[in-house]
């Protein structure tokens, strides 16, 4: 295919303003992002979002300052983005090994940490973030993990996601209702897991807010939530196309590290789709719309049971419908996101079949978004072209000339000739 080298440099100089993102984008799409990540069954509220409410307050108890707030509002989000699996979030590991012993010898338990540092300090605007989600299991003794920090030595913001941590997986496995019976657990860790001075603050925002009842209920977590995530407005965090660009590149790697053996799917789909997006001669926010959605198309692969994905054996009814029902998930995700809901729209349609005979709604022709039928190819294409489970790698021209038998079928036929003029088969 004819490749365009200056695309990209095009592209990344694009404004969130012009892509008319809202300032609750970026606190949006992390917690949208971490949700689903966490997702199991009817299970609404995440950990995560526990978590980060009691941060919050805990913060508030501490008069902390607002942009010092927002930080640690983002931290506690982001506190488990390296302890994500293709079995379980590590937060259920943490409820089945909760002994810091134990913690250190599980090397998934023990790495989350380190991989989330990894994860974030790819990014300048986030790396303050990332140094806390690296030291979020310090204990003020100094026997926690990696580092084995102790007292000051532990950032301010870790010390506080970390009794917000402990506080929820002790409320998870205990089903603990009176305050009191909560504080019996904390104070005999208090001076070795927590800050004791810390912990005498969280006490009384216990008391103050008389939160024991909304932790407990997933409901009224989410309402208090969505009120302190709607104060965490802020175009700093993504202040450019580039960086929202490669953020959603390692949202895409996170996505297939989980659901596919091929760790790389998300990435090439993209990056065929923004060439077809190209040759359509789009404009530059067009192009990254197709690419950001092609980058999120599989992300509602990663709610319930990922390991469907990769499984070998024959599947059952069930998960056959679980994984027909990937596209109309990513909808959910995406569509609760401010500003995400044009890509939210193609990214539900992107199993849409030219002829009418695709799900989930049966769109057929021009009905089908324009961008939805450059992914319906892009992404047909890179399985093709991939080793899976299912069937062995086709080499490119095998490739191209099943796209051009399915044209008119599964396929829109200009994006199909497009392709194939590209690389010349006939």
């Amino acid at each position: 295919m004819t490749r365009h080298p200056s695309a990209r440099a095009r592209l990344t100089l694009v404004s969130l303003h012009d892509l008319n993102l809202p300032a609750s984008f970026a606190s949006d799409f992390v917690t949208e992002l971490i949700g689903a990540f966490e997702r199991e069954g009817a299970q609404q509220a995440g950990h995560s979002v526990r978590v980060a409410l009691l941060s919050h307050y805990l913060g508030l108890e501490m008069q902390l300052p607002p942009e010092t707030l927002k930080e640690l509002f983002f931290s506690a989000i982001l506190h488990d983005i390296g302890g994500i699996a293709t079995d379980s979030h590590i937060s259920r590991k943490l409820t089945e090994i909760p002994d810091i012993f134990g913690q250190k010898t599980d090397f998934q338990i023990f790495s989350h940490p380190a991989r989330g540092y990894a994860i974030l300090n790819r990014f300048p605007t986030l790396r303050k973030i990332a140094e806390v989600v690296y030291t979020h299991h310090e204990f003020y003794d100094g026997s926690g993990f990696p580092q084995g920090l102790k007292e000051d030595d532990i950032p301010l913001l870790s010390r506080i996601i970390r009794i917000a941590d402990t506080t929820d997986i002790i409320l998870r496995l205990h089903d603990i209702r009176e305050t009191s019976e909560l504080n019996g657990f904390l104070n005999i860790i208090s001076g070795e897991e927590f800050d004791p001075a810390i912990y005498e603050r969280f006490l009384s925002m216990l008391e103050t807010r008389a939160l024991l009842p909304v932790l407990v209920d997933d409901r009224a977590v989410l309402q208090q939530f969505r009120e302190v995530r709607a104060q965490m407005k802020d175009q700093y965090y993504f202040a450019a196309s580039d960086s929202l660009n490669r953020f959603f590149e390692t949202v895409a790697a996170l996505i297939d590290n989980v659901t596919t053996l091929d760790k790389q799917h998300s990435q090439r789909v993209a990056e065929f789709a923004e060439q077809v997006a190209l040759a359509l001669t789009l404009d530059q926010n067009q192009i990254l719309q197709v690419r950001w959605a092609a980058l999120l198309h599989d992300l509602g692969k990663v709610v319930g049971n990922r390991k469907i994905y990769t499984k070998s054996e024959k599947l059952s009814d069930i998960e056959w419908r679980a994984i027909r029902n990937h596209p109309e998930k990513s909808y959910e995700i995406l569509n609760a996101v401010s500003g995400m809901q044009e890509i939210a729209f193609y990214v539900l349609h992107h199993h849409e079949n030219y002829d009418g005979s695709g799900y989930p709604e049966g769109l057929a022709g021009d009905k089908i978004p324009l961008a939805a039928r450059i992914l319906r190819v892009a992404d047909a294409f890179e399985a093709m072209t991939s080793e899976r489970i299912y069937h062995r790698k086709r080499d490119w021209q095998m490739a191209l000339r099943e796209l051009h038998e399915n044209s008119g079928k599964q396929f829109d036929p200009k994006i199909v000739d497009i392709t194939v003029q590209a690389y010349q088969i006939k």
